[in-house]
């Protein structure tokens, strides 16, 4: 034996003496404790196979070895930590295996013929989390399944009625809203559509119910309104510009007929002329009379020009007015397709915010009727650690636990309440059933 476990040995030997009245006292309280201690439910016999891990708390007591004895955890890497040994493994041991361990380690030059004793007093936690009233950490006890588990966190959880209530109420008011604005936007596409195609009525038809009869028929009215107004303004300033085609044609005309009668003028003169000139060149004429003819020909041919530019300068304004006629009718249409371009944006986002409002609302409702005592569809899974690997498994009421599991309860959505998608009347001008959520299947589930 080495010197430095001589002394010790030495030392704890001169306590056994006075160790020795204390053992039937020892003896006794330690069967006490181990028939009323909770966890140990040795009648049960779990405590023979239950193999030690990290989380675990043991209590050793070494007869006449005070310094030896207390209460234990077993940290992270499965060890426990004693006086004038050290560190010992005890993960994976029985609590058998753990006391014959620790008896070697002590009668390696420690004490010669130690008496150990080695109990569970305290198992690793559960852990609660999910849809329960407290989740938390709770004490492992033998026989603990699920349904004993959440009853100690209270029960399933419940939703306060006053918030609960009021919050599905602004869910609700969120979905009508939305919904009515996707059902105005879906009639004011129809209208757009009609006035880019050139249609001089707009009757949008749609599927709805009762209920939904006054609010369609109002976006309707608003609708048929602003496309009559806009028909209307654009039909007075086309028939304003065309109303000037005639004025302007009629002034053609008239410098036409202005312009062929100085034609015949100016070729009777240009006759008369010529044949005054010759009168003249026979000295039968006076050359001041000849020259007033070639004036009254010039002044003539010079008429003859300007009604000519008049008229040119009517056709211009003529074509001009096609013009504008045609700006007009291009600036509607590109007024109108900004619109549609803006109304499609706008449905488009309505297509991801409602669906999200739909499926809270269900949440909010499925709430309610959890508070109102209508059963609602759980999830229940267990995460437990063995050999130091993680496994997930689903889980009922009735499902037995181990000390270590993690305990996840989820409330389920129920098929009627768990929204699908759009249905396929909403992708057109289906007004009616914008505020009702499609069929829907359990696909989520809401965790509190």
């Amino acid at each position: 034996m080495r010197p430095g476990r001589r002394a010790i040995a030495a030392t704890l030997g001169r306590r056994r003496a006075s160790a020795l009245r204390q053992f039937v006292r020892a003896a006794v309280l330690l069967g006490a404790l181990v028939f009323s201690f909770p966890v140990s439910a040795e009648a049960a016999g779990d405590s023979r196979v239950y193999r030690l891990a990290p989380g675990d708390r043991i209590a050793v007591m070494v007869f006449g070895q005070a310094e030896l004895s207390g209460d234990i955890l077993v940290d992270g890497a499965g060890n426990i930590l004693l006086p004038f040994i050290g560190p010992i493994e005890v993960k994976g041991l029985t609590v058998d295996e753990c006391q014959q361990r620790i008896h070697d380690q002590l009668a390696n030059g420690i004490l010669k013929q130690p008496s150990v004793s080695v109990r569970v007093s305290e198992l690793r936690p559960l852990y609660v989390l999910g849809d329960v009233r407290v989740p938390g950490v709770y004490p492992f006890r033998y026989g603990s399944t699920v349904k004993s588990v959440v009853a100690a966190a209270g029960g399933f959880g419940l939703a306060e009625q006053g918030a609960t209530i009021s919050d599905f109420l602004l869910a609700d008011e969120r979905v009508r809203q939305l919904s009515l604005q996707k059902q105005s936007l879906l009639v004011r596409r129809a209208r757009i559509e009609a006035q880019r195609d050139g249609m001089n009525a707009f009757s949008p038809s749609a599927a709805r119910k009762p209920a939904e009869e006054a609010d369609f028929a109002e976006t309707v009215a608003g609708e048929k309104e602003t496309f009559d107004s806009q028909l209307a303004m654009l039909q007075s300033q086309l028939d304003l510009l065309r109303s000037q085609k005639p004025r302007i044609q009629k002034e053609i005309e008239a410098h036409n007929g202005l312009i062929a009668t100085n034609k015949r003028q100016l070729e009777d003169i240009k006759e008369h002329a010529e044949q005054y000139g010759k009168l003249v060149k026979q000295g039968l004429g006076l050359a001041n009379a000849e020259l007033q003819l070639r004036i009254t020909e010039a002044n003539y041919e010079n008429e003859l020009w300007k009604l000519t530019a008049q008229v040119s300068r009517l056709e211009m304004d003529n074509g001009d007015l096609d013009l504008k006629i045609q700006e007009t009718e291009v600036s509607f249409k590109k007024q109108i397709l900004v619109e549609l371009r803006d109304v499609r944006e706008h449905l488009r986002e309505l297509d991801v915010t409602l669906p999200s409002a739909r499926k809270i609302r269900a949440v909010k409702l499925q709430q309610i009727s959890g508070f109102a005592g209508n059963e609602a569809a759980r999830s229940i899974s267990v995460t437990r650690a063995r050999d130091g690997a993680a496994t997930v498994f689903q889980a009922t009421e009735t499902t037995s636990l181990e000390p270590g599991d993690v305990i996840d309860v989820k409330r389920l959505l129920p098929p009627e309440l768990t929204y699908q998608g759009p249905s396929a009347s909403e992708s057109g001008l289906r007004p009616s059933q914008t505020g009702e959520a499609g069929p829907e299947r359990p696909v989520a589930s809401a965790s509190r």
